[in-house]
């Protein structure tokens, strides 16, 4: 099991260098564009057409991914010929740039009469940017276009492990994109089309850049056979990937349309101070799929086991993570940083309050990530449309509800509550298919710890029962280091797993730092061995 976690592991470090260094270069871009832009409004804007672009994105590949990866991933690699692989990735590529050609060219048609849909303000008369936003909707048809090209591309080097690839070409499309939104928005003054014109230009290198893959598997030929078995497999997957779609972002057009762009502006910028939780569920799930799919031909009753002891250690960082973030990232927006000016303008504070519970929904749209494994194992999917259509019409219905009422606090709880009623239902539903004896005795302890700090924390809070910032810094961080500590004085940790946190912190110390705490046993036999037998008793 240990050499798997660190297969596991290191795929996961791989995509996610790619995944934490570009989320975090394109995080700069918030504090770019609320600080640059000229108003709220304009920051909406670019919110509101790329909310849309993630729809098109759904309905543009079609499925395809999931169907390739699931036929692609099986163990019949050695007995298809050539020409048999290359139908297989051929066929849904034709399928998605016949597809996706066809819609762009529509967009491209009809720009000027999708303006006043798309872009409705009911606080604002859009009318003097049309030509404008017309012009944005053309870039967004043909950016969506490539960025469904390339698809199939970063799932062959998915499959292939070529993880250092795959993470160097997303980190050349993040930083081209950043780069150009400086040149385009600051030295030529092209407002929010440049936010478009850059992210177009990244895109068709990236897909250039994939050449080379798409013409060693390609050929012009659409296979009836290929067709017939990923396209019914995709086209399944569909409402559920647009339904799932709704859950994360359907809360951007209400908000847009009952309390206008400007507004909009401002729930976005506090919702992207999430990315931090965000890119760390987005890179497990880059790294689990392919990786329960791996351990699941394996011993079956040693992948469930593994699948548990993975599913505790993702609770533990994402809680602890949760904790940690809703306690420091009000300082990291609010405090001056140069000259006096703020990560966010002060006109974008009022937001903040929507961190935590941003926060906490991204920990359960991860918990769902982990479940779905018994899903795809037993090729259960067709039940993942009813399970995501139930979140989107939580997540519907709470936004219409709540935002009218509470405002942009209304659309962050909405989205926690459908994350929670997703990950609910895929838990039954894979429990049903594919029993993992999850350890919630562990899990439930770990919640408990993090959940007192959190209340503690806001009691102190809500009552001013410390005044001054530096204080409250102070409140906050004993909290935090409190709760860390508590995990290790209730023994939350196995014996075997204290081995392997001795040994990786005493081999970050300094030199001589841990002579002390050295164990007596050569500390090589440890952690196997413990591990070993922890695993052989299903812990």
């Amino acid at each position: 099991m240990l050499e798997q976690l660190k297969s596991l592991s290191k795929d996961t470090l791989i995509y996610g260098a790619s995944t934490v260094i570009g989320r975090c270069l394109n995080f700069l871009l918030v504090p770019f564009y609320v600080n640059v832009l000229h108003s709220a409004a304009e920051y909406g804007i670019a919110t509101s057409l790329y909310t849309y672009l993630s729809f098109f994105m759904i309905v543009y590949t079609l499925g395809l991914e999931a169907a390739y990866f699931r036929y692609a991933a099986r163990g019949e690699q050695e007995t298809r010929s050539d020409g048999e692989e290359r139908d297989l990735f051929s066929t849904p590529f034709l399928w998605i740039l016949m597809f996706g050609g066809v819609l762009t060219l529509i967009v491209f048609t009809t720009a000027p009469l999708l303006v006043g849909p798309v872009f409705h303000d009911p606080r604002a008369n859009m009318a003097a940017m049309a030509p404008m936003l017309t012009e944005i909707l053309r870039y967004g048809s043909l950016i969506v276009l490539f960025d469904s090209l390339a698809v199939l591309p970063f799932a062959v080097l998915r499959l292939e492990q070529r993880a250092r690839f795959f993470a160097l070409l997303k980190f050349i499309n993040i930083v081209t994109t950043l780069v150009l939104n400086f040149v385009f928005i600051l030295g030529l003054h092209w407002g929010v089309a440049g936010i478009f014109r850059a992210n177009l230009i990244a895109s068709a290198l990236v897909l250039a850049m994939l050449g080379p893959v798409i013409i060693r598997r390609f050929r012009l030929k659409l296979t009836t056979a290929v067709s017939r078995k990923l396209l019914p497999f995709g086209l399944t997957n569909l409402p559920a990937n647009l339904s799932a779609m709704m859950v994360q972002v359907i809360d951007r057009p209400i908000v847009q349309n009952v309390l206008g762009l400007a507004v909009l502006g401002v729930y976005q910028a506090n919702y992207r101070l999430g990315f931090v939780m965000m890119v760390f569920v987005s890179l497990f799930e880059y790294a689990w799929r392919p990786f329960f799919l791996r351990q699941a031909r394996t011993d079956d009753q040693r992948a469930r086991h593994l699948f548990s002891r993975v599913f505790t250690y993702f609770m533990l960082i994402a809680l602890t993570g949760f904790l940690g973030l809703s306690f420091g990232l009000p300082y990291l927006v609010s405090t001056p940083l140069y000259h006096g000016r703020r990560l966010l303008k002060p006109e974008y504070l009022v937001g903040m309050p929507i961190i935590p519970v941003v926060l906490f929904a991204y920990v359960f749209q991860g918990m769902y990530t982990n479940f779905i494994a018994g899903i795809y194992i037993k090729e259960r999917n067709k039940v993942l449309p009813l399970i995501t259509g139930i979140g989107a019409a939580v997540n519907i219905g709470a936004n219409i509800y709540l935002i009218p009422r509470i405002g942009i606090m209304g659309a962050a709880l909405a989205t926690l509550l459908a994350y929670m009623a997703m990950a609910l239902g895929v838990y039954i539903e894979a429990q049903k298919a594919y029993p993992i004896p999850y350890d919630w005795n562990r899990v439930g302890l770990v919640a408990a710890i993090v959940g007192s700090a959190y209340g503690a924390e806001r009691f102190i809070t809500l009552e001013n029962i410390v005044r001054s910032p530096l204080e409250l810094a102070a409140v906050r961080a004993s909290l935090f280091g409190a709760a860390i500590a508590a995990l290790f004085l209730i023994r939350f940790f196995t014996k075997g797993e204290r081995a392997v946190l001795r040994r990786f912190f005493l081999s970050i110390a300094p030199a001589g730092f841990g002579s002390a705490f050295e164990p007596r046993i050569p500390p090589a036999t440890v952690e196997p061995v413990e591990l070993a037998k922890e695993d052989q008793r299903g812990s």
